[in-house]
């Protein structure tokens, strides 16, 4: 699996989808946005779990999409 676009040593967890091409975050990466106010929304799951969707709802004032 490729690593994270931002730290460039991590596994990527998450796939953002509102940049072309999608750029990968790693959870720790992805999490320090969330915490900064600009969390990834629409995103695609890399890893077969949501342990950012559950960062993301429980560190987020940002609206998230119906899926």
């Amino acid at each position: 699996m490729a690593n994270c676009a931002q730290c460039r040593t991590t596994e990527v967890v998450i796939e953002d989808l509102d940049v072309q091409p999608p750029r990968p975050w790693c959870l720790g990466c992805a999490t320090a946005l969330v915490r900064a106010g600009d969390p990834v929304v629409n995103y695609r799951t890399l890893d077969g779990g949501d342990e950012y969707g559950r960062v993301l709802a429980g560190g987020s004032t940002a609206v998230l999409p119906f899926r």
